[in-house]
């Protein structure tokens, strides 16, 4: 596969994730606007959500071009075996930022109270 094949596929696994983007960064947003009134749970929760937008766009970049360079002239099991590999960084990178979110989620909120 040339570079501008590769090209193209990247730029076509970012329009495949870009509902999901457009709603992380939507997200982001919001959490950023709610920091004042629960500053810890929105700065970790925008801190998440900024981690998956990243995640996302890198891991679309690896899976586009780390195969080619890493197995350009591997056996089919060598190969195997490496995707399985960068399958497992994958879920688990997504998993930590999952993790981080969830745990925004549900940790103690202070409340600012603007009324008496």
């Amino acid at each position: 596969m040339d570079s501008s094949d590769q090209l193209w596929q990247f730029f076509r696994s970012l329009l495949q994730q870009l509902p999901s983007m457009l709603t992380l960064l939507g997200c982001l947003i919001f959490c950023i606007v709610r920091t004042k009134r629960h500053p810890g749970v929105s700065v970790i929760a925008a801190f998440s959500l900024f981690y998956l937008l990243l995640h996302g766009l890198l891991f679309a970049g690896v899976y586009t071009w780390v195969p080619t360079w890493f197995m350009a002239d591997r056996s089919p099991a060598e190969m195997q075996t490496f995707m399985m590999v960068l399958r497992l960084i994958y879920n688990t990178t997504l998993a930590l930022g999952f993790g981080l979110l969830l745990a925004a989620i549900f940790m103690r909120r202070d409340q600012i109270r603007t009324h008496p």
